[in-house]
């Protein structure tokens, strides 16, 4: 496991080998079944690029705008390995992380990352008392686990996943866990994007139906907002 967490918070890639099956560097294909997912991350970790989990993170502008309106709690879904549930605790906030993988919600529990690797994660916002982080292994989908309600609900990469007939439900399973003042920040990848075609966010369309107010903190929270970032790449 030291050597897993090593590779995590390491800065080194694994050599390319035109030989090797790369299939592995892709999600499966199901949001049901945990056992594809340990795999997954395991296969991240022994291949050394799990620190690419972190390339989009930057949360230091929603610590400012969490502060700003006084939210403290927070849920991330479908977290995987990753330590932005730790670094937003670190800034002060308590965190929930939920993810279906057991291997990977242990890996993220376990690691130890230092106080410098967090501050890049949350643009260095220290609040001086760190708040408290807790990892789960769940389903996003069932409605008992980690019921909430949470300040803010984060959603990187994880909704955009679902097959069509499911996403809507999986979307109002995550939405119903928000509070009625609080943000639902949504980061989708768009990894096919090429100009001049608009960049597409995978989720925006069910906000829309579901007239959810678009918002990114430039004026004080009221009610339930979608905070929608895209990255391609």
């Amino acid at each position: 496991m030291r050597a897993f967490l090593r590779k995590l918070f390491g800065r080194r890639t694994a050599a390319a080998d035109s030989r090797e099956d790369f299939s592995w560097m892709f999600p499966p294909n199901t949001v049901v079944d945990p056992a594809p997912w340990d795999q997954y991350w395991h296969d991240q970790l022994t291949h050394g690029i799990a620190g690419f989990v972190h390339m989009f993170c930057d949360d230091g502008r929603l610590v400012d705008v969490m502060r700003a309106n006084g939210l403290g709690t927070v849920l991330c879904v479908g977290n995987g390995i990753s330590q932005e549930p730790r670094a937003l605790a670190w800034a002060g906030f308590d965190v929930t992380a939920l993810d279906l993988s057991p291997f990977a919600t242990e890996t993220a529990k376990e690691a130890a990352p230092p106080d410098e690797f967090l501050a890049r994660l949350v643009g260095g916002r220290s609040q001086g008392v760190s708040g408290h982080v807790e990892f789960v292994v769940g389903d996003l989908c069932d409605v008992a686990c980690c019921p909430g309600p949470y300040d803010v609900v984060v959603d990187r990469k994880t909704l955009q996943l679902y097959p069509d007939e499911r996403r809507s439900s999986a979307m109002k399973a995550v939405a119903n866990r928000l509070a009625s003042r609080g943000i639902f920040f949504s980061h989708c990848h768009d990894g096919g994007w090429k100009p001049p075609a608009p960049r597409r966010h995978a989720t925006q369309s069910w906000f829309v139906a579901e007239g959810w107010e678009f918002w990114q903190g430039e004026k004080p929270l009221v009610g339930r907002v979608a905070w929608l970032l895209t990255t391609t790449g």
